[in-house]
């Protein structure tokens, strides 16, 4: 699989995907739209990977690829894929209990100011290089990111917001943790990747579900708006996202792609003007940062991928007469 020709329009699709998500959750682990709860957070994110892993696994059924070849496949992988297991565990655990108690804007502007994390490492481990106008706009949308948070929390607080300010910090460290683990497996397939991913983060979240099952029952409506939301959360946004997401990455570098994430609280701004949790003016104004900054961040001539993104980018680029017989190879 080679990184995408156009990640712009992946990454706007990203985008919507992942909006909407946060909108969902917000939606049904909360009481702010039906009046009752309809999955309760932890559930929930259980749920989420054991679609996405039984979505992940028919299409390597589709590709008739057998769980032993795919399994040698990834075995050179084997501390990236194991980082970025424990990783996503924590940020689904925690970016979707934290809904229950904030609003789907103020966990999604949290999450995604992840970037600046992202870059920090990027340079300190030499494969991004730091432009002042790289510079500028991650601050820019840093900035954004902050006056959005910050009228958010001006109402003051509610019943459980800190606890729900503190999950959406976690999620805000794992998902930066996921980004710059994942440029590692680029060139690992990306389906199988995220099969073992969904599959082993189910098994790691399932004695939370248990534990909370211990301290009080877990709710879950089997109606028709649960299901939808599951399999939405599932198959779409942690299927076919992470899977453009992944190109994304591939094609422009992990801080880069991360920084387009910024858009995504807007999406879920909208969501929250939907369900009557009134944006502010200074929101907007964060918003409109947040869009400046990736702007410089594009303006910038070409993507530059250096480290092992220029490799994989190269490699694939190479057309294969013949593939070579060995596991590691196939697509």
């Amino acid at each position: 699989m080679r990184p995408a020709k156009n990640p712009t329009i992946l990454l706007a699709l990203v985008i919507v995907i992942w909006g909407l998500n946060y909108v969902a959750g917000r939606c049904l682990s909360s009481p702010v739209l039906f009046g009752y709860v309809h999955i309760t957070g932890v559930l929930f994110g259980f749920l989420r990977y054991l679609a996405g892993a039984l979505f992940m696994a028919a299409l390597l059924l589709a590709q008739r690829r057998r769980p032993s070849a795919v399994l040698a496949h990834l075995r050179p992988y084997r501390k990236p894929l194991a980082l970025s297991v424990l990783a996503s565990s924590v940020f689904v655990l925690a970016a979707h209990q934290s809904q229950a108690y904030i609003s789907s804007g103020t966990t999604s502007i949290i999450i995604n100011l992840c970037p600046i994390l992202v870059l920090v490492y990027g340079v300190w481990s030499g494969r991004e290089e730091l432009s002042p106008r790289k510079a500028a706009g991650f601050a820019l949308g840093a900035l954004g990111g902050l006056l959005f948070l910050a009228r958010s929390l001006q109402a003051g607080p509610s019943a459980g917001s800190e606890l729900g300010l503190l999950l959406a910090l976690a999620a805000m460290l794992a998902w930066a943790a996921y980004t710059v683990t994942v440029h590692s497996l680029a060139g690992a397939d990306r389906v199988a990747v995220l099969a073992v991913q969904h599959a082993v983060s189910t098994l790691l979240i399932a004695p939370f579900v248990g534990i909370c099952l211990l301290r009080a029952p877990l709710t879950f409506v089997p109606d028709a708006w649960s299901l939808l939301g599951v399999l939405f959360a599932g198959a779409v946004s942690s299927g076919l996202a992470y899977i453009f997401y992944f190109q994304a990455i591939a094609a422009i570098g992990p801080s880069r792609a991360a920084a387009f994430l910024f858009l995504v609280p807007l999406v879920s701004l909208l969501g929250d003007l939907m369900l009557g949790e009134l944006p502010h003016a200074m929101a907007l104004l964060g918003g409109l940062l947040a869009l400046a900054g990736i702007a410089l961040i594009k303006s910038e001539d070409g993507p530059k991928i250096i480290g092992i993104e220029a490799m994989t980018a190269l490699a694939q680029a190479r057309p294969r007469r013949q593939p070579e017989p060995r596991i590691e190879d196939t697509p």
